[in-house]
């Protein structure tokens, strides 16, 4: 007999991923039924989290997207999804496994077959993806619901009071409240980042500078690395703005006296956004879909900062 399945598409992702996944899943939503943990919270909860995830993704769902950066698998979640898709693909094959590699350069799990469909994101876009997880699930023997007028009219209204609620989160008193702790807590995760990095190595040392307030410092490498980030209103996020800077010939620090004009070499632009699950997260600028907690976006920055800040002074 065919074995039914509850879902016919299971996301498994990273936190700062569920903005891509949510877009993914509204891709399909009209067509296939699909898991996402955010929307299934209510059903999960007060169940054993360990033993449901490995239901929806061993057994549950005819097929599993994976979206994949080097630390999926790490975390207390995707650890126990990621064990689930081994133990089916050990004993069914991984023709039920889909990979959406994240990470640039793109990569993939050791253990994941080279012969296993890979999607490649930024070069065919979140709707091109959703087709190919489609056609996918059909070449499993999923038959798509096809979208009803009634249905595909609950998605746009979804998509547009979303839309209206971002645009009231963003600006809010609360917005600025979220965007003057996450550069607070991003300050601080620096400031934790450079201990775990100094510690057990000789070669490669680096001096954290946080201000109590304003601009947060980091030295070791042949340039400096600047941290800051300004809002301008109490009740918006407009004109608000947050960058690490990769500096040459010092650090612009207010008032001080320099020889040299400090001279900057590269940017990276982030931006508070407010996501689908009602939270606040970082965003890169010009970047779609990939979103950062604090502590996430500080490693971010760690680690292009050793990959063009020079080498250690």
């Amino acid at each position: 007999m065919e074995q039914e399945f509850e879902y016919d598409v299971a996301f498994s992702f990273l936190a700062r991923d569920e903005d891509i996944a949510f877009q993914l899943n509204d891709a399909l939503k009209g067509s296939l039924k699909t898991f996402i943990y955010s929307e299934q919270q209510k059903q999960i909860a007060g169940t054993d989290g360990e033993v449901a995830f490995n239901f929806v993704f061993g057994e549950k769902s005819r097929a599993v997207v994976i979206l994949y950066r080097d630390d999926w698998g790490t975390t207390r979640w995707t650890r126990i999804e990621e064990t689930a898709i081994r133990n089916r693909g050990f004993e069914n094959g991984y023709d039920f496994a889909l990979l959406i590699p994240l990470d640039k350069p793109a990569s993939r799990p050791k253990w994941f077959p080279q012969n296993r469909l890979w999607i490649g994101l930024e070069r065919w876009g979140l709707n091109c993806a959703a087709a190919v997880i489609e056609a996918r699930a059909q070449e499993l023997g999923v038959t798509p619901h096809r979208e009803t007028l009634e249905e595909r009219a609950a998605r746009h209204e979804r998509e547009v009071k979303f839309k209206k609620e971002r645009e009231a989160a963003v600006n809010s008193t609360e917005g600025v409240i979220a965007f003057c702790k996450a550069l607070e807590e991003t300050r601080d995760r620096i400031r934790e980042a450079v201990e775990i990095i100094n510690k057990g190595r000789k070669l490669l040392t680096f001096i954290c500078m946080p201000q109590p307030t304003g601009p947060c410092a980091v030295t070791g490498l042949h340039y400096a690395l600047m941290v800051q980030g300004r809002s301008v209103y109490s009740n918006t996020l407009e004109g608000a703005s947050s960058e690490a800077t990769i500096w040459k010939d010092g650090l612009p620090w207010p008032g001080a006296l320099q020889f040299d004009k400090p001279k900057k070499l590269r940017t990276l632009a982030f931006a508070l956004d407010y996501l689908p699950n009602k939270s606040y997260a970082w965003r890169l600028q010009d970047e779609e879909g990939t979103t950062f907690t604090p502590s996430e976006l500080a490693d971010e920055i760690l680690k292009w900062y050793m990959d063009n800040g020079g080498d250690p002074v």
